[in-house]
């Protein structure tokens, strides 16, 4: 490919066309097929797209100069531009190019399409500037606006009003919205799905900021908002009076928490009340439900709240919502007539519901029963299992005679077929005769010596050797552990005690276990002392290396 047939802006016209240019902030819908250089296609989105690749202008993933580019085209028009391989890094296209090589775009323009400023995103409005605003605000609802209009080929008209009174002075809603996201002098065509619209806004009042502005201030202007929109409620713009009410929400909610008092209360209380009436004109019972929920959080006794509660329950179909609704407001107004009456209606609305749902049950079930009754009308008759198995049986079966000659030939066959079976692992035997097993030596097991066992023998105190005994200090006292070990007699233990008189007590004998009792002993005139009462049936034996002392001292224990 010669890449010298580009202009300087590395564009090269391949069919040109006339028509109209795509407004900057709108969608072109294109086919595009990248190349290299060299002539080697990379992709086309005609594989993927069929009827064209819609890419949003205002996209920042695309590569600007080829955005410039394509606001210069006009449908029916393909055109090739040369892109250098590092301006391709990092765009819609991300790609990687062999060294020495650029990418090569080849776009056809299908379509163009304007800005797409309906609220639900769904291409029913389509904004498309001709010329651009002077000024950076835009106009806001309820503010006063005036803009020339002129709707298809019709003559233009200059038209004052305020934003969501449009329909009373011949301005459509699309109208409205489109006029909201315009600037001072600017002129734009709005193409909906059944019309085409020229505006220009001329002059429109700006919101108030309420930034710094003091709490009294604010309050006055809420206040304006509420009046004017009681006014449009009287006079049945519903449309306007609900914008008016939303605006002093918002003036209020502007406001710090802090500075609010049971004025802005009350105020908010009102507002959400007479949107909740709004909306019930307007037949969006899900809207009352919230705005009565609302003050009902703020005053749960509120009887209007709790009214417009109950009948927008109602006209949904919960009745027994409603019903509640209506008692609680019995509880607090017990006298209210206008009540009474609307339970009474709402319970004879519940009764009708349930007769209704009865009767359908009923066609339901009946509809099932005709259904089952047809079909086992229409359906065979049930056989018997002897009649189906004499339908279904073989020739072969059908006799006695034809069953024996049957019998006998599967019998035949299953003889032969393990006559082959023998034959064949008797020649696969033969073939591959078995080899020897080594016998594996089994290890002997060590031979288990038996270990007599002799009974305990008691311990006699004269065989006790006594042990050394380190030199202990008068006028102290000691603990003394004592060891199960027991003895007839003390006296055979007396020369570890020095033959004092004193004995040791020791555990009860029919106590097995291991704790050995701490005896506290007193040494006087070189004789251990043990303090204790006397046990003259049973003796302990008393290790004087296990003495623990209890007082201050010597350390003993390492003696």
């Amino acid at each position: 490919m010669n890449c010298s047939q580009y202009t300087p802006l590395q564009k090269k016209v391949i069919l040109p066309a006339i028509g109209e240019r795509p407004p900057v902030n709108g969608t072109v819908k294109i086919h595009i097929k990248q190349m290299l250089t060299d002539g080697t296609v990379l992709s086309n989105s005609i594989n993927k797209f069929p009827t064209g690749h819609e890419i949003d202008l205002t996209n920042t993933h695309v590569l600007s100069s080829l955005v410039d580019e394509l606001l210069a085209m006009v449908p029916g028009e393909v055109s090739q531009f040369l892109c250098k391989g590092e301006d391709v890094k990092g765009s819609m296209f991300n790609l990687s190019l062999p060294p020495g090589q650029d990418l090569v775009l080849e776009v056809e323009m299908l379509d163009w399409y304007g800005q797409d400023i309906s609220p639900d995103n769904d291409g029913s409005l389509r904004k498309v500037i001709i010329e651009e605003g002077s000024s950076r605000g835009k106009p806001c609802w309820t503010g006063k606006c005036t803009c020339k209009l002129q709707k298809n080929d019709s003559p233009s008209e200059e038209i004052l009003f305020r934003l969501g009174d449009g329909p009373s002075y011949g301005v459509p809603c699309p109208v409205e919205v489109c006029l909201l996201t315009m600037q001072r002098n600017e002129s734009c065509r709005l193409v909906t799905r059944s019309d085409t619209y020229h505006v220009t806004l001329t002059a429109f009042e700006k919101e108030k900021q309420l930034y710094g502005v003091p709490i009294g201030e604010v309050m006055r202007q809420a206040e304006e908002l509420k009046v004017r929109g009681n006014n449009a409620y009287k006079v049945n713009k519903l449309r306007l009076a609900q914008l008016y009410y939303e605006r002093c929400l918002a003036y209020i909610e502007s406001t710090s928490k802090v500075e609010q008092d049971d004025k802005c209360t009350e105020l908010v209380k009102t507002c959400n009340l007479n949107l909740a009436q709004v909306y019930m004109k307007k037949e969006n019972y899900l809207k009352v439900i919230s705005y009565s929920t609302t003050v009902l959080w703020m005053d749960r006794n509120s009887v209007k709240a709790l009214y417009r509660r109950a009948m927008a329950y109602d006209l949904q179909g919960f009745h027994e919502e409603a019903m509640a609704d209506l008692n609680r407001l019995l509880d607090v107004d017990s006298n209210n007539g206008e009540a009474m009456r609307f339970l009474a209606l709402v319970k004879s609305h519940q009764k009708e519901k349930a007769e209704k749902e009865r009767a359908s049950m009923k066609a339901v079930f009946k509809q099932i029963d005709e259904q089952n009754a047809k079909d086992a009308a229409d359906a065979e008759p049930v056989k018997s299992v002897w009649e189906e198995a004499t339908e279904t049986c073989p020739e072969e079966l059908a006799t006695e005679e034809a069953y024996k000659v049957y019998k006998e030939e599967i019998d035949q066959e299953e003889k032969k077929r393990k006559a082959e079976a023998a034959a064949r692992q008797a020649e696969h035997e033969a073939a591959n005769p078995p080899k020897k097993k080594k016998k594996r030596k089994k290890k002997k097991k060590p031979a288990i010596t038996e270990v007599p066992i002799t009974e305990m023998e008691e311990i006699k105190p004269d065989e006790v050797k006594p042990e050394v005994v380190p030199e202990v200090d008068e006028g102290m006292t000691y603990g003394v552990t004592a060891e199960k070990t027991f003895v007839n007699k003390m006296d055979g233990g007396g020369d570890l005690l020095k033959k004092t008189n004193s004995t040791v007590p020791a555990a009860d004998t029919a106590n097995t276990g291991n704790a050995s009792p701490s005896v506290p002993m007193e040494v006087t005139n070189g004789e251990v002392n043990v303090n204790g009462k006397e046990n003259q049936e049973n003796g302990v034996a008393v290790k004087l290396q296990d003495i623990k002392m209890e007082v201050d001292g010597p350390d003993l224990n390492g003696c």
